[in-house]
């Protein structure tokens, strides 16, 4: 439509002006040649109202690109018309069919050039057999040079109007050839891979990121995209294109694919259509991330917070400003304590008065100088009973070497009449 309406435009601002110049030498010849009131009237609205009739039937059509480009070939059986009633005089002719042929041929091709040219001869046929047949060829010397004139000036025109189209043209190709850069460099070097399948599931087109990890042969065109999945995994892959080419609606899969060296590899896919498609959705986008590493990170990290909440050793971990970051079960157990009762907190909110203020002063001292600090000392729990608790606080250090971490990890060391707690003779020892 954006289209259609740039070319009524650009035909109505040629149309209007080169209408408007004819007025002017045409309208000098049917001064000289004493033509009457009807004829003039006539004449006024062809080429004074004319323009403006066909600019509005264009734009009011419902396709008006169609609509313009018949307009040219009302213009040829037009102006036809006008020639044949004025006698065919050499140079007013020669500049109306001239202007409506070269026209139609730049917007219909040259068979739309003859298309105008037969117009124009049934247009002149028309007039004769209406205001009967005469051949007057003479024209005097200015409207002669009026004519020329308007022809050189309505080519250089025409002329203007398809180097401004051409320079478009070269501007998008450009554009669409940059873009096109831009996506290659993307899809050969971004992690993610990017494929689109049709609705059965087989291979459209598939990123250069998928090289490096499957062979040519599982990527050729035509070739089921889910063939190196896990066979799970590849009936629900399949699965959710159907119901994605069905309904629109994208999903999220979670896929596991075995490469080229056989190894198995997790994916985060997201299965969605085009925006501009419309069922039935023949195109279906797949994009996945590789979770693998991630996925294992997470095992890693679960099985570490079992390690830390299964611990019958007491764990507390703050940060480099003391505050408690989180605590594990046996600290609760041991202390009285719940959890939400100390994180958030400063550690030295649930130290005892049991030392001396700079019995810590000098654990932290240690702690800041050899990184760790291990001992026994007496503890009070929350419900006041006292207790013998054996300690450790390590210092957690980055690459820099500046401490963002503090562990501290103890036990109730049960000693007296039964002996030293087994835990602790290992440490001593």
């Amino acid at each position: 439509m954006v289209e259609g309406s740039r070319l009524v435009r650009t035909n109505y601002t040629v149309r209007t002006g080169a209408f408007a110049y004819s007025y002017l030498a045409v309208g000098l010849h049917l001064f000289q040649q004493d033509y009457g009131v009807a004829a003039w009237a006539l004449f006024t609205l062809q080429f004074l109202a004319y323009p403006h009739l066909a600019y509005w039937r264009a734009m009011r059509s419902d396709h008006p690109t169609r609509a313009e480009l018949d307009n040219l070939y009302v213009d040829s059986l037009l102006l036809g018309a006008w020639v044949g009633y004025l006698g065919v005089p050499t140079w007013v002719g020669y500049g109306l069919l001239a202007s409506t042929t070269l026209n139609a041929t730049v917007n219909r091709g040259l068979q739309g050039g003859f298309a105008a040219l037969g117009c124009s001869a049934v247009g002149a046929a028309l007039a004769a057999a209406v205001f009967g047949l005469r051949y007057t060829p003479d024209t005097s010397a200015v409207v002669s040079a009026l004519c020329f004139l308007g022809i050189l000036g309505y080519t250089c025109a025409v002329g203007y109007v398809v180097y401004r189209q051409n320079r478009r043209i070269l501007r998008n190709r450009e554009d669409l050839r940059s873009s096109e850069e831009r996506y290659r460099l993307i899809a050969e070097n971004a992690g993610d891979l990017v494929g689109m399948v049709d609705q059965d599931g087989r291979w459209l087109y598939a990123s250069p990121s998928y090289e490096r990890l499957l062979e040519p042969e599982d990527l050729r065109r035509g070739i089921d995209a889910f063939r190196r999945l896990h066979p799970d995994d590849a009936e629900r892959a399949r699965l959710a294109v159907l119901r994605v080419a069905g309904t629109g609606k994208p999903r999220e899969l979670a896929l596991r694919m075995v490469d080229r060296d056989g190894r198995v590899r997790q994916y985060r896919t997201r299965v969605q259509a085009p925006a501009q498609d419309s069922a039935p959705r023949q195109r279906i986008l797949l994009v996945s991330q590789d979770v693998t590493d991630l996925r294992d990170s997470e095992e890693r990290l679960l099985l570490a917070g079992h390690a830390f909440e299964g611990m019958t050793e007491a764990i507390i971990i703050t940060g480099a400003d003391g505050v408690v970051q989180t605590v594990n079960r046996a600290f609760c157990e041991i202390t009285g304590y719940e959890r939400d009762e100390v994180v958030g907190q400063p550690e030295k909110a649930i130290r005892n008065g049991l030392q001396p203020p700079d019995f810590y002063d000098d654990i932290y001292a240690a702690v800041a100088r050899d990184g760790h600090w291990s001992g026994t000392k007496w503890s009070r729990r929350k419900n006041g009973s006292v207790y013998r608790e054996w300690r450790s606080i390590r210092a957690v250090r980055d690459a820099d070497g500046s401490t963002t971490h503090y562990v501290i990890v103890f036990f109730e060391a049960r000693g007296g009449q039964h002996g030293d707690d087994p835990r602790l003779r290992e440490r001593r020892g």
